[in-house]
């Protein structure tokens, strides 16, 4: 096989964790029992863990005999099924490095942007980052947090991303990341305001306040709080600027 061959070959194995679990063996999808995705899920999200912890995430309520001896089937299961998915050395397991993972990839893409460094592809960023929910329907306590941990990372990124498209003059791409926060978390004040300086920077400014309007009426409705000043200071020279343009004109006599 020749090196340009080998350069654009994929992984084997790829892991999704949002929108739904599958993993796949190059493209084809295979079937795995639940308490096998638990444990590639665990590993995925938390790295490399020593057995003891796995199993007792895993199966709280069992004792330990019986939790050791589930994380054994499972590893059996996988390790004969789905050969090459797993590593394990002194008690020590985790994914192999060669699984690709959507979760791998989000957190590498907001950890760039939230450090300041442009994504190589705005697109492929936009894509991941607006990623929909982190294994829906788990319920587990470690899931539970994962997902609210990278809920959060999700929601800076954006944001940041949002700012560094504007900054650059990418208002569409500005524009998607700004939403994208705002569907994400939509009584998150500063994904407002960064859809609102999207707006403003573009001319749109009947939409900025729309949007300001819109926010601020849920926000007192849902929470019975109030907006910041930062958000009434970036749509105040608009206000401003209208009580202007409603003045009677003046008294030619006086």
């Amino acid at each position: 096989m020749d090196s340009d061959a080998i350069a654009t070959t994929g992984p084997r194995w790829s892991l999704r964790l949002f929108d739904g679990w599958q993993l796949r063996d190059g493209d084809v999808a295979v079937v795995v029992a639940y308490r096998e995705r638990r444990l590639l899920s665990l590993l995925a999200l938390q790295g490399e863990r020593p057995r003891a912890h796995l199993a007792g995430l895993l199966w709280p309520e069992s004792e330990e005999p019986r939790a050791h001896g589930n994380l054994r089937a499972a590893v059996w299961r996988i390790q004969h099924l789905h050969d090459g998915v797993l590593e394990e050395s002194q008690g020590m397991m985790a994914l192999a490095p060669g699984v690709h993972v959507d979760v791998h990839e989000l957190r590498e893409i907001a950890h760039q942007v939230t450090a300041g460094q442009g994504p190589p592809d705005t697109s492929r960023a936009l894509l991941v980052l607006r990623r929909g929910t982190l294994l829906p329907g788990w319920y587990d306590d470690w899931a539970l947090e994962e997902r609210e941990q990278l809920h959060q990372l999700r929601l800076r990124a954006l944001e940041a991303l949002a700012d560094r498209l504007l900054d650059h003059g990418d208002l569409d791409g500005a524009l998607q990341a700004a939403m994208g926060a705002v569907q994400l978390e939509p009584l998150r004040e500063s994904a407002h305001r960064a859809l609102i300086r999207v707006h403003l920077k573009d001319g749109n400014h009947v939409e900025a306040v729309r949007v300001y309007r819109a926010f601020k009426e849920r926000l007192n409705e849902e929470l019975g709080i109030s907006v910041s000043n930062q958000i009434v200071d970036l749509i105040r020279p608009l206000q401003a600027a209208h009580a202007r343009d409603d003045l009677p004109p003046p008294d030619p006599a006086a």
